[in-house]
């Protein structure tokens, strides 16, 4: 048996573990989703990343080792690249209540994710957040904003969320956790 048929029978057995990067501007609720997901609740309470947070959760058989990183300005070009280094999936989380800032958003996920040579073809998973809001663009909205239609590089996915009613966050996750299997099963 080969070494990567021994390594993937073990870890069919055991739990993958896989870093996460989760990115996006400051107020997009990156950190009130990954919260939701390890407490199951929704926080309104919620403070906003300064620097970054690390949290682990599952999804099937994988353990998810998340780096939730600030989105402010300063951290985005001092952290997003040193902390994507070495992950499996990237969440990148759009505040659609925020119409104003999504052509912020585009260039800074242009900028440093999707034109990013380091970044090899790596899943990301876009989460349209803030889905319960009234004034929320839609998913469709988002993804044309963003120019996702343009990504040649990556295997994405763009779903409508909401970290305050949990609407699709499970969804998404699952989405990227078969991306990063399928990833690793052609390693």
């Amino acid at each position: 048996m080969s070494f990567l048929a021994r390594l993937r029978a073990k870890f069919a057995k055991e739990k993958l573990t896989v870093k996460i990067a989760w990115l996006g501007l400051d107020h997009a609720g990156k950190t009130t989703i990954v919260k939701r997901i390890t407490t199951g609740i929704f926080d309104s309470s919620t403070f906003r990343t300064l620097g970054m947070n690390v949290d682990e959760f599952s999804s099937g058989n994988v353990k998810f080792v998340s780096w939730d990183i600030g989105g402010q300005e300063a951290f985005r070009e001092s952290l997003w690249e040193s902390y994507m280094a070495g992950s499996m999936g990237i969440v990148y989380v759009v505040d659609s209540a925020d119409r104003d800032r999504i052509l912020e958003a585009k260039g800074e996920l242009w900028k440093y994710v999707l034109d990013n040579e380091k970044v090899d073809n790596i899943p990301i998973l876009v989460l349209a957040n803030k889905q319960d809001l009234e004034n929320a663009a839609s998913a469709g909205e988002v993804a044309r904003g963003l120019n996702l239609h343009k990504v040649t590089t990556h295997s994405y996915a763009i779903v409508p969320t909401s970290a305050k009613t949990g609407f699709n966050v499970e969804e998404g996750l699952e989405w990227l956790r078969q991306r990063v299997t399928e990833k690793l099963d052609l390693m």
